[in-house]
């Protein structure tokens, strides 16, 4: 139903009623007399209304009918409560004096605060006629009426009143509500657009101006009236809600849902903007509402949960068990179930996925979900059975065929996971299906990456952007691929990152409600990571000593840990932690909250664009001061990141123009390696002595081992020609694609498959170490862990220092051990190096000997230094914050940060 019209306050008409004063009419008497009444006078203004009341009455004494006295104690008695009182002694004064317009303006004041209001209409009448010239009392008089409910009176008042004082918009408002209530409705339309037109901001008065052109059946002219005010107003929504509902009324059902749109966005609680939208919008937002206006429909529910589902995905499993309660038989909702469970890592995911399929054995949908949910659970053969029963249902099921290309990338089988990721490219180009096209160009991204084809990664990784701009986590998918592009321009690399936050949603900047501005308190830290376990990421070495290390005196450490698997090191990293939350299954919007509750002074991201990050959440900035912890070799982009931690030889000073943080360089090593429990040991003697031959091995991602590397390491094969190189990564040896693909890249090159060795990952990462003489570091790309876990074995690593972040790891966590005679500066020098290692056994034997005791006592090993210059780091840049300065890059020295 149209709003009829929106009114002012009774109270807001009583502010435009000031009192009315004049100066004391000097009374005839006694001297005396007239002193006190000017001391009264004197009182009454200073607020001390007792003695002055005394002195009024001493007055009357000598002089029963002197007016002022008599007015003046009368508006005392009215202040301090004798209000008919304070009326009578109002009309002696009137008696004593009748021409006096101010009595009758006070006694009409009197009079409405004792809600008598007719009695007061009259006195204000007979104050107008006095004062022929003031229009306050007319408006006085037609406030009176108002509340009388005499519209016409009030409204022959405020013409008169406008008559003296033209401009005065707010008796126009005023005259325009008198004329609505009258029915007077173009009349008060014309009276309305005055008010508005002489202060704009005046916008209830514009609002009634709408109004009353629709009730006077002007719908075109009312809405131009409501798009305006909405323009002037644009956080009122009454506009809006006008304009939608006068699309309705003429048939136009696209202007009302754009209308809708925009009123949802002010206040998502209309419920006659959610009718108006109802389940053909696909945000969660308004289905859920629409949910909570009609909570027994299925219908709503079950699209409810699958738009949630992905975002939100715990909202979406109970969403689901909504469904079910109110369709128990739904195949929809119990495959949705257990998909959600499954996602969440929940147990008995897959036997709610088997029911669905029970229900409707024939619809491929179902048969998908139910191999996804196994594909999550972990049980990929089960999983590739379903995906293949949903192709068998539907040969052109372009899901089914994107299902199956990431079960094999799940696998480690990239190179099998292109063909049928690229059928499904060409399935989605087909059906003109946006969704699956960008999942399926996204995945090919994904396993043309893990191949190390950068360029053929990036270019999928843009295609699938292309149809899903806003996808964060593409984006940085993309971005974590460009860093290893040795093609790519760094300048370049460094815009796409800053681009990244142009693609989030906006979120309003909110305060943050931190315990003190202290500088030096307790620091609440915060750390954030995918990363608390040991497997698949780095956390245990580089994470697990910082967060074991810290002065509880210093700080106080939270844990976030997003990710759904634990270990036992994850029991260790929780040991460790003052505060624990596992936050996987949270939404950005949860999580920030949880954060805030938490009252976390500086985040620390330990993930950035690589799997499983939370980028969009580090953009919300959830903490005052947040901080990037590298792992992620590269700035994050985010303006929201005040700094990244950083030493000299990994950031060298050119290194600050590529970076959206400042940088904080520490004065050993940017990270601390802390190994893993192994039955291994370094050899006494290197493995030549065994093999009769060197053994050169890199036991990296081979994303890394890019065309340069390989071109590079051949090359050095050909110098050495009795030398054998052994890769180690995930899926090699195996004799599948990815095999194949780097035995023909070094064939190329003229080096044979007799000369390399390639095998799969080990249960123990050290085991291999024992095999192999000297570790190469690939180009561009450098090792981090690898190095680190070569250094631990005994096993120097020749290494080449790049351009970039990615290309530097080498030099600093060589450069921390005393090992900088290994990091060479091009192809030629690594070449050079390379054959010295393989041919010169006093220089190979320099650099093995020792070599684990040695790292244990550089800089990359020092737990409690490298605590202390981190804990440095954080206190500086707390300093600057509590004194309300920016960021800015400085040193850690002496365990305190210098600019």
């Amino acid at each position: 139903m149209a709003a009829s019209i929106i009114r002012r306050t009774t109270r807001e008409y009583r502010q435009r009623m000031k009192p009315n004063h004049r100066p004391p009419h000097r009374p005839s008497g006694t001297a005396d007399a007239q002193a006190l009444l000017t001391r009264a006078v004197t009182h009454h203004q200073n607020g001390q209304l007792a003695e002055a009341a005394t002195l009024y009455e001493q007055v009357l004494k000598r002089l029963p009918r002197q007016a002022d006295a008599l007015h003046l104690s009368g508006l005392i008695k009215a202040q301090t409560g004798a209000l008919a009182e304070g009326i009578e002694r109002i009309r002696q004064a009137m008696r004593a004096d009748p021409k006096q317009p101010v009595f009758h303006a006070n006694l009409g004041r009197l009079l409405e605060a004792a809600e008598r209001w007719e009695e007061a209409a009259t006195a204000f009448r007979s104050a107008a006629r006095l004062a022929p010239l003031d229009p306050t009392p007319a408006r006085m008089e037609a406030a009176a009426q108002t509340r009388l409910g005499q519209q016409g009176p009030a409204a022959q008042a405020l013409l008169r009143a406008m008559a003296m004082e033209p401009a005065d918009a707010g008796s126009a408002a005023d005259l325009g509500d008198a004329l609505y209530d009258c029915g007077r409705f173009l009349h008060a339309a014309d009276w309305y657009g005055r008010a508005a037109r002489l202060e704009p901001h005046r916008v209830l008065a514009a609002f009634n101006c709408g109004a009353a052109l629709r009730d006077a059946g002007r719908p075109d002219r009312a809405e131009t009236v409501f798009r305006a005010l909405a323009g002037l107003a644009p956080q009122m929504v009454e506009p809006l809600e006008q304009c939608m509902q006068i699309r309705q009324q003429v048939g136009d059902g696209a202007g009302a849902l754009a209308a809708a749109r925009r009123l949802l966005a002010l206040d998502p609680g209309r419920p006659a903007a959610v009718r108006s939208l109802g389940v053909s919008e696909s945000d969660p937002v308004w289905l859920a509402r629409l949910v909570r206006l009609d909570p027994l429909a299925d219908e709503p529910v079950l699209a409810l949960a699958g738009r949630l589902y992905g975002r939100r995905t715990a909202a979406a499993e109970r969403a689901y068990r909504h469904a079910l309660a109110l369709a128990p038989a739904s195949g929809l909702a119990l495959s949705g179930l257990g998909l959600a469970l499954a996602t969440l890592g929940m147990a008995g995911a897959t036997r709610w996925s088997l029911r669905a399929v029970r229900v409707a054995p024939g619809d491929a949908a179902l048969a998908a979900n139910a191999g996804s949910a196994f594909q999550l659970a972990l049980q990929p053969e089960a999983a590739l059975s379903w995906h293949r029963r949903a192709l068998a249902l539907m040969p052109g099921d372009t899901a089914a065929w994107v299902n199956i290309g990431t079960l094999l990338l799940d696998a480690n089988a990239a190179e099998e996971a292109i063909p049928p990721l690229e059928r499904a490219r060409r399935l989605a180009e087909l059906e003109w299906d946006g969704a699956q096209l960008s999942l399926a160009n996204s995945n090919l991204g994904v396993a043309w990456m893990a191949l190390g084809l950068h360029g053929e990664a990036v270019a999928a990784f843009r295609a699938a952007l292309d149809r899903a701009p806003d996808d964060a986590t593409i984006r940085s998918n993309m971005l974590f691929c460009l860093c290893f592009d040795d093609r790519a321009d760094p300048v370049e690399v460094f815009r796409e990152h800053r681009a990244f936050e142009r693609y989030l949603p906006a979120v309003p900047a909110a305060p943050h409600a931190v315990e003190s501005r202290d500088p030096e308190r307790i620091l609440r830290i915060g750390y954030l990571s995918p990363d608390f376990q040991r497997y698949p990421g780095p956390g245990y070495h580089f994470l697990l000593p910082l967060i074991e290390g810290h002065d509880r005196r210093a700080v106080e450490v939270t844990c976030y840990h997003n990710d759904r698997s634990r270990d036992a090191t994850t029991e260790r990293f929780q040991a460790a932690a003052d505060r624990w939350r596992d936050v996987a299954a949270l939404s950005d919007e949860d999580l920030d909250r949880r954060i805030r509750q938490d009252r976390i002074d500086i985040l620390v991201d330990a993930g950035g664009h690589m799997s499983r990050n939370r980028m969009p959440l580090v953009a919300r900035r959830p903490a005052p001061l947040q901080v990037s912890l590298p792992l992620y070799p590269n700035t994050t982009g985010l303006g929201a990141v005040d700094y990244q931690i950083a030493d000299p030889r990994v950031a060298p000073p050119e290194a600050d123009a590529l970076h959206a943080e400042k940088l904080i360089r520490l004065p050993g090593c940017v990270l601390c390696y802390r190994p893993a429990e192994s039955g291994f040991a370094p050899p006494d003697r290197p493995p030549l002595e065994r093999n009769g031959h060197i053994t050169f091995g890199s036991f990296n991602n081979i994303t890394k081992v890019n065309a340069a590397t390989i071109a590079l390491w051949a090359r050095l094969l050909a110098a050495v020609p009795t030398a054998r190189l052994v890769l180690k990564w995930r899926g090699l040896g195996s004799g599948g694609g990815a095999d194949r693909r780097l035995l023909a890249a070094f064939a190329r090159h003229g080096i044979g498959a007799e000369r390399l060795e390639l095998r799969g990952i080990t249960p123990d990462p050290y085991q291999d170490y024992v095999t192999i003489d000297v570790a190469l570091d690939p180009v561009f790309a450098n090792g981090g862990t690898t190095i680190c876990d070569a250094l631990w074995m005994g096993v120097p690593v020749l290494n080449q220092s790049g351009p970039t972040k990615i290309g530097r790891w080498g030099a600093t966590m060589l450069g921390a051990v005393g090992m900088a005679e290994l990091v060479t500066r091009d192809d030629d020098g690594y070449l050079a190096q390379g054959v010295r290692l393989a041919t010169d056994r006093g220089f190979l034997d320099a650099q093995r000997e020792g070599l684990r005791e040695r790292m244990r006592r550089s800089a990359l090993m020092d737990e409690a230094g490298y605590a202390r210059a981190v804990e440095a780091g954080y206190r500086t840049a707390w300093r600057r914050w509590c004194a309300g300065l920016p960021p800015m890059a400085f040193d850690v020295v002496d365990g305190e940060g210098r600019a």
